[in-house]
């Protein structure tokens, strides 16, 4: 094996740059003695890397950006090429997904509730491994052996690779909002997260699911989000989504909306659109690393809607 590889290198000043980096070895790293190294088949290209990739210096301002020279990528497929001394739940030639989140104390309040990804004694992303040790633009990555997941032979790595983004998106409409069959869900957003969103709201029988999107999103987004079940489909910049939303539901408004933009309209959006005792997830600035939008809180509190992150 060679001492070194080209990895998509990100840079705290929001640079992206393709590098020539270190392999990572076994033993030399944070996980070990539970350390794996995985040769990556495939690495999805996520949002939050897509706004990192030629965004002008205004735009770099806005993103989050990782906490030291890393490489990027955390959407992975991988093969099990070498295991720490204590390896136990896997083994050389394992095909394999990454769980994202490697850091976290495990004794402060969110830890000891199971909610690892935002353990209270880390910075928001620092716990991720991507944000440490090196992501998957790279054909070698290193990660701890408890966050990965061995694949059936019946899965495709081209369709494994979007285990990471569908579980965050479970996570949004289940352990956070918890969509229940029959009700009605906005989707603002039809991005590959946006249609995620939606299919994960059509599983459990939800309905209707109605995806926004804009001009752009028009010749392949929204018709895509249709052909993948969205029961409506509205281009914003198109159709005036208050009124759509009003007419599609008699006047009351969805139960849920999910946003997914990370643009600020959206925002005021989802307030007037979500029915009284409804309930909103803002999601979407989580991928740029934050939007300052104007709340109208008088909404929130006549309404008496339930606003979550």
């Amino acid at each position: 094996m060679t001492k070194t590889m080209l990895g998509l290198v990100a840079h705290p000043n929001g640079d992206l740059r393709l590098e020539e980096v270190p392999v990572p070895r076994i033993g030399e790293n944070p996980y070990a003695p539970h350390d794996v190294l995985l040769e990556v088949e495939y690495c999805g290209i996520c949002g939050s890397d897509i706004h990192k990739w030629g965004a002008s210096a205004e735009e770099k301002a806005k993103v989050l950006h990782t906490p030291r020279k890393v490489v990027q990528g955390h959407e992975i497929v991988a093969h099990v090429v070498e295991t720490g001394a204590d390896v136990t739940r896997v083994k050389p030639g394992d095909r394999v997904v990454c769980e994202i989140v490697t850091f976290y104390c495990g004794h402060c309040p969110a830890c000891l509730e199971g909610r690892f990804n935002i353990c209270n004694t880390l910075k928001p992303m620092d716990g991720r491994a991507h944000y440490v040790t090196g992501g998957g633009f790279a054909k070698y990555t290193v990660w701890p052996e408890f966050q990965l997941h061995v694949l059936p032979d019946t899965i495709q790595s081209r369709s494994a690779v979007l285990m990471e983004p569908t579980a965050g998106s479970i996570h949004s409409v289940l352990s956070r909002m918890n969509v229940r069959a029959g009700e009605s869900v906005a989707i603002l957003g039809p991005g590959a997260r946006g249609i995620l969103l939606m299919q994960v709201c059509k599983a459990i029988g939800a309905g209707p699911v109605i995806m926004t999107g804009l001009d752009r999103d028009a010749s392949f987004r929204l018709p895509m989000a249709k052909k993948m079940g969205a029961d409506v489909v509205i281009n914003v910049e198109k159709e005036n989504l208050r009124e759509s939303i009003a007419e599609l539901t008699g006047g009351i408004g969805v139960d849920v909306v999910l946003e997914n933009t990370g643009s600020v309209e959206p925002i005021a959006e989802s307030l007037d659109i979500v029915r009284k005792g409804g309930r909103v997830l803002w999601a979407g600035g989580g991928i740029r690393g934050g939007i300052t939008a104007p709340v109208d809180t008088h909404k929130i509190i006549v309404k008496e809607i339930d606003v979550k992150g």
